[in-house]
C-alpha cells in the first residue's frame, strides 16, 4: 500500500506523489516567538518530525523548512511591556523553541528562516504583487492584497467571500478596497518600532506574506507539501495561497496538511485564555517521552484532550510497553528448554510478531494513523505478557526468537515514532520517580516503610505485614515478594 493523505486543498484523501520524487520538499508554519511554547503549538512540531522520519523511512529524501515570526504586534507589546527591544524578545524565545524542540526529539529542520533576515525578498513579492494588480498601496504607505483579483480565493478553506464580508467580526477600514483585503506590508507607527526602509515608506511586513517569501525561496514556486495547525487555514494558509499564486501563477503547494488541536479539559488551550500547560514544565514534571506519546495517542487529524485522567492513562500505557520491554530483555538471558511444539501463547505471539511491522506501516499508509500504531503496540504487549506472565512459564527455545523479534520491532517502530527507545530499566526508574513526586509520596518514606515491613515479616508479625502492604497499596504502591527480598511498582487507577 502506498502512502496516502489528506489533502485540505481537495478535502480528501489522496495518494502521495511527490512533485520531484524522491526528493519531498515540505514547509512548516513555525512559532511567532513572544513566549514560550505550550504543548498544543508542540504537537504541530511533534507531528511533522514523525511526518518527516516516515518519509524517509519508506525512501524519500526530505527538505523540511520551519520559519520564525520574529517581528509582530505580540513581540512588540511584550518588548515594550519589558521595557526591551523587539529582537532580544524573539531571540530569548527562538533559543527557547530551539531548546525545547531538543527535549522532545523532534529533528530540526533543514532551514529556520527569520522573518527580520528575509526583508529584501519580501519587498521584491510585493512589488511584484502591486506590478501585476494584485495590491495596492494606500495613502499612508501601506500595501494591500486585493482578494477579488484572486478568482479562485476561499479554495482551501471552502469559505464565500461575500460571506465573510458579511460576517460580524469583519471590520471595514477606510484605507481598504475591499474590508477583507489583507496587509501586505505595514507602515511604522513609532520610531522604536522595528521597520525596514521599502518603496512605500518605513515600515514591516504582514503576517501573511512572510511564509510566501521564504518558503518560495528556499523551496521554490511550488512544492510538496505545506503543513501547520488547523487554526491556521483561514485567514494565514487562504491567504498564503492568494499572494503567492497570483505572483508566480503556478500552484503553491500540491499537499495542505493540518494538525488538529489540544483542548484543555474540552476547552480549547490557548495563551490569551490561559489554560495552557507549557512543553518545559510538561517536560519536567513528566517526561519529554509521555509528551512525545500523549500528542501521538491521536490522529492528527482529530483532537487531543489534556487532563489529569489522560496523562495517567499515557503513564500507565508507558509503563505497560517498558515493562513489556523489560521482561523480553530478561527473558532473552534465562536458560531454555527444548519445545516439540510450540505452546497456544507462542504460535499467537509469534504470528503476531511476524506481521507487526508491515500492519504499522499500513497504518502510517492511511494518513499517517500514528494512533492506529499505538494500538497495534497495546496487541503486541497483550500477546507477550499473555506468554510471559502464563504460570509455570518456562522459556522454551522459540522464547528467545519471540523476545528478540519483540525488542527490534520496537527498535525499528521508534525511529518514526522517536518513543519506545529508551532503555526500560531507566525508563521505569524514572516513571516510578515522577509518580511518586506527584502523588506527594517520599521515596525514603517508602524505602522505610518497606524495610519495617521486611522486619515485621522475620519475625511473623503478619498482620502488621498486611497492613503496610495495603496501606501502600492504597497510595498505588505494589510489594512485590522475592527470596532475595521485596521490590516495589506502581498501580495505576483508572
Amino acid at each position: 500500500m502506498a502512502l496516502v493523505l489528506t489533502n485540505s486543498l481537495s478535502k480528501k484523501k489522496e495518494p502521495f506523489v511527490p512533485l520531484h520524487s524522491p526528493m519531498v520538499k515540505m514547509y512548516v508554519c513555525g512559532p511567532t516567538v513572544y513566549n514560550f511554547v505550550h504543548i498544543g503549538n508542540a504537537r504541530v512540531f511533534v507531528f511533522y518530525d514523525v511526518v518527516e522520519r516516515y518519509l524517509k523511512y519508506i525512501g524519500y529524501q526530505v527538505e523540511r523548512v520551519m520559519n520564525f515570526t520574529d517581528v509582530d504586534d505580540k513581540i512588540i507589546i511584550k518588548a515594550t511591556e519589558e521595557k526591551t527591544d523587539s529582537h532580544t524578545v524573539s531571540e530569548r524565545y527562538i533559543e527557547a523553541f530551539l531548546t525545547d524542540m531538543i527535549s522532545l526529539g523532534v529533528t530540526p529542520p533543514k532551514v529556520a528562516p527569520k522573518v527580520t533576515d528575509h526583508i529584501p525578498e519580501i519587498i521584491k513579492l510585493i512589488e511584484g504583487l502591486i506590478a501585476n494588480s494584485s495590491a495596492y498601496v494606500a495613502k499612508d504607505g501601506e500595501v494591500f492584497f486585493s482578494i477579488r483579483n484572486f478568482k479562485t480565493y476561499g479554495k482551501l478553506s471552502g469559505k464565500n467571500i461575500d460571506d465573510l464580508i458579511s460576517g460580524a467580526r469583519v471590520q471595514p477600514d477606510e484605507k481598504k478596497k475591499d474590508p477583507l483585503d489583507f496587509s501586505l506590508w505595514k507602515p511604522q507607527k513609532f520610531p522604536t518600532e522595528p521597520g525596514w526602509d521599502s518603496p512605500w515608506g518605513k515600515g514591516r511586513p504582514g503576517w501573511h506574506i512572510e511564509c510566501s517569501a521564504m518558503s518560495m525561496k528556499y523551496l521554490g514556486e511550488s512544492f510538496d507539501i505545506h503543513g501547520g495547525g488547523m487554526d491556521l487555514i483561514h485567514p494565514h494558509h487562504e491567504n498564503e495561497i492568494a499572494q503567492s499564486e497570483a505572483f508566480t501563477n503556478k500552484p503553491f503547494a500540491k499537499y495542505w496538511i493540518h494538525s488538529n488541536m489540544l483542548t484543555f479539559n474540552a476547552e480549547k488551550m490557548s495563551k490569551s485564555i490561559g489554560n495552557i500547560m507549557l512543553t518545559r514544565d510538561f517536560i519536567k514534571k513528566y517526561s519529554a517521552e509521555l509528551l512525545r506519546f500523549f500528542l501521538l495517542s491521536g490522529h492528527y487529524r482529530s483532537t487531543i484532550d489534556y487532563s489529569e485522567q489522560h496523562i495517567r492513562d499515557v503513564q500507565s500505557a508507558l509503563h505497560r510497553f517498558y515493562t513489556a520491554l523489560h521482561k523480553a530483555e530478561i527473558t532473552i538471558q534465562m536458560p531454555k528448554v527444548l519445545a516439540l511444539k510450540p505452546s497456544p501463547e507462542e504460535e499467537k505471539v509469534t504470528q503476531f510478531g511476524k506481521t507487526f511491522q508491515g500492519r504499522w506501516k499500513e497504518a502510517m499508509d492511511e494518513d499517517l494513523n500514528t494512533a492506529k500504531v499505538i494500538g497495534l503496540v497495546f496487541e503486541y504487549v497483550r500477546l507477550l505478557n499473555a506468554y510471559i506472565d502464563k504460570k509455570g512459564f518456562k522459556p522454551t527455545s522459540l522464547t528467545q526468537e519471540i523476545c528478540q523479534d519483540f525488542v527490534t520491532s520496537f527498535k525499528s517502530l521508534s525511529e518514526i515514532l522517536n518513543i519506545l527507545g529508551e532503555s526500560p530499566s531507566v525508563f521505569l526508574l524514572g516513571l516510578k520517580q515522577s509518580v511518586l513526586d506527584d502523588r506527594g509520596i517520599k521515596k525514603e518514606d517508602l524505602v522505610q516503610k518497606i524495610k519495617l515491613r521486611t522486619e515485621a515479616r522475620t519475625q511473623k508479625n503478619f498482620a502488621l505485614s498486611d497492613t503496610i502492604r495495603n496501606e501502600l497499596l492504597s497510595q498505588g504502591i505494589e510489594l512485590r515478594d522475592f527470596t532475595d527480598g521485596t521490590d516495589w511498582d506502581i498501580v495505576f487507577k483508572s
